[in-house]
């Protein structure tokens, strides 16, 4: 709203790339982050199971993946991974609070004289 005539093409334009390319950005962090810290904690919590299969097999299919007696550990390497996803989107919420911080303020309402 604050950008001249002449450039609101570009402007659109830029606001929808930032937009794809940050969510496909965030999407693979996420990703990335999300397997390696479940391998990790699966070596820790269920050292017998494959943490390759596991990853296979999925959430929805982590109990026919792991024994009996390993299952309680790959839930908790599970929820550990999740927990560093959401640690990574709360980082990543706080800088763009920050980006956003500094771009200022404009009041773009009408004045009605």
């Amino acid at each position: 709203s604050t950008v001249p005539v002449e450039q609101i093409s570009i402007g659109i334009s830029m606001l929808s790339f930032s937009q794809s390319i940050g969510q496909a950005l965030f999407l693979t962090l996420a990703q990335v982050t999300f397997i390696s810290s479940l391998e990790s904690a699966l070596s820790v919590y269920a050292p017998s199971e494959d943490s390759s299969a596991v990853i296979a097999a999925g959430a929805g299919e982590i109990r026919t993946a792991v024994s009996k007696d390993a299952l309680s550990g790959a839930l908790i390497a599970y929820s550990q991974g999740i927990d560093h996803v959401f640690y990574l989107a709360t980082g990543i919420a706080i800088g763009c609070f920050c980006v956003a911080w500094g771009m200022g303020w404009e009041d773009i309402r009408k004045m009605h004289a």
